[in-house]
């Protein structure tokens, strides 16, 4: 039958081992998180851009399915009808006004049809700026500058 001290040396061995490999276990990991969160942000990346890239070639099938209308002449000419009200020699084009938007505008103060008279005498008091201007005894320093020109 073993000593005590047979087994207590036995289960030091095992904690010493133990304690050796759960360091080597902790400084694998503190090496490799690093590594580990700098793959897992490249992988979002990577994710990102590929979406990106997938909503540009819808954006380019899109744009291309609308170059192909364009071949079209029919396509053309009712563009044509529509945006710039083109028509063909003899025809008769018609456009629609929204009546609505009359009743609108006539709900707005209208102005009144006759002129009146000013109630300041502005070349009069332009003159008197200017005098006070060119008479006053005030230092340019004190005087307030004049905004710079942009």
């Amino acid at each position: 039958m073993p000593s005590s001290q047979d087994v207590a040396l036995g289960q030091l061995r095992v904690s010493w081992l133990l304690l050796v490999v759960v360091g080597l276990v902790v400084a694998g990991f503190v090496v490799l998180a690093p590594t580990v969160g700098l793959l897992l942000e490249q992988r979002r990346d990577i994710d990102a851009l590929e979406a990106q890239v997938a909503a540009q070639h819808e954006n380019v099938d899109s744009l291309e399915s609308e170059v192909a209308r364009w071949d079209d002449p029919a396509y053309i000419e009712a563009q044509a009808r529509d945006r710039l009200f083109f028509v063909y020699p003899g025809e008769t084009s018609f456009v629609l006004l929204d009546d609505r938007t009359t009743l609108e505008t006539a709900e707005a103060e209208v102005p009144s049809a006759t002129l009146e008279a000013s109630g300041s005498d502005w070349p009069s008091a332009a003159a008197a700026s200017f005098l006070i201007a060119g008479l006053t005894t005030q230092a340019p320093e004190s005087t307030a500058p004049a905004p710079e020109p942009q």
